[in-house]
Formats: structure tokens, C-alpha cells, sequence
């Protein structure tokens, strides 16, 4: 099956792992450009495994998480404990509507079925709302969470989320 392609160049392509997906275990992939297959790669498939986007586009580093007001967290722009942080992820897996692949989400944000955790510097944050982020493709997660008042303030408060059943 194919995978929708978000970006592509000469050393990287960036797909949306397919909805139909659900349920295996494993997957082949495989590359194709002007009729020139890569070698299949047999990769390992998760129900969900939630991670946040980086500012960066590098997978490390400070995440694509804005602060109540809209502007970018960052050590020099940093969330007030109480206020919410909005996280754009990746890895919510199947969703409620069921998710199509290559859709842009609308008005309606669908939903994960399994319930996203998100921790703040240790601290288990609350989740207001989790779903398809308006705008963007079907498969990238908006995460709003609540600063928990125990986390300790710095310049790189650690953030993460998970899944967990209903």
C-alpha cells in the first residue's frame, strides 16, 4: 500500500505511516523514484507510540509546542506552571472517525481511540484535548496540556507523551 508523501529529497522522504496498518505487527517498506526500487526494509509496527514534533524538524531538541498566548516555547519564551501548552506529535494511531490517509483535517478533529498521556518535567500533566490538528494532515496529533503547579521551572523541562488504554 501506499503511504501519502509529505516531503522528499536526495536523503530522506517523509510519509504518513498508513491507517490500514492497524493491527499488524511489521511492514515492508520500499522506495521507488523513476522506476528504481530501494530494498525492502522490514520495519516493526506499533498500535500508537505518541512523540512530539521538534521546532527543529530533527526529531531532537525542543519540541513544536506553543504556549497559551500562541508564541513558540523556548528558554527564552517559557509557560507559566497552570497554563496550557498546545503539542503537535506524531504516532496517535487510529482514530475515531476512523483516520483516511492523506486527508486534511477539518472542522471535525478526529480522536484517538487510545487515550495520549503527556508528562512535564516528571509530572503527569492533564490532557483537555487530543486530536487531529485543522489544517494538517490526517495523522499529525494536537495535544493540549495543562503545566502540572509541582514541575520545577528551567530552561529545558523535559516533555513527553504515551499512550494508554481507554
Amino acid at each position: 500500500m501506499a503511504a501519502p508523501i509529505l516531503f522528499a529529497r536526495a536523503e530522506q522522504v517523509t510519509v504518513v505511516t498508513p491507517y490500514a496498518l492497524a493491527g499488524r505487527r511489521s511492514t515492508e517498506v520500499q522506495v521507488e523514484y523513476r522506476g528504481v526500487k530501494s530494498s525492502p526494509q522490514t520495519l516493526a509496527v506499533a498500535e500508537s507510540a505518541p512523540g512530539i514534533f521538534t521546532a527543529g524538524s530533527t526529531g531532537v531538541g525542543q519540541g513544536a509546542i506553543l504556549n497559551e498566548d500562541g508564541s513558540l516555547n523556548s528558554a527564552s519564551k517559557p509557560a507559566r506552571r497552570g497554563s496550557l501548552l498546545a503539542l503537535l506529535a506524531t504516532g496517535g494511531g487510529q482514530t475515531s472517525p476512523p483516520g483516511v490517509d492523506g486527508k486534511v483535517a477539518a472542522a471535525l478533529w478526529p480522536r484517538p481511540v487510545l487515550r495520549v498521556a503527556v508528562e512535564i518535567g516528571g509530572q503527569a500533566a492533564e490532557v483537555l484535548q487530543a486530536g487531529g490538528a485543522a489544517g494538517l494532515v490526517a495523522g499529525v496529533l494536537q495535544v493540549y496540556a495543562r503545566i502540572p503547579a509541582a514541575v520545577v521551572p528551567g530552561a529545558a523541562v523535559p516533555i513527553t507523551t504515551e499512550r494508554r488504554e481507554q
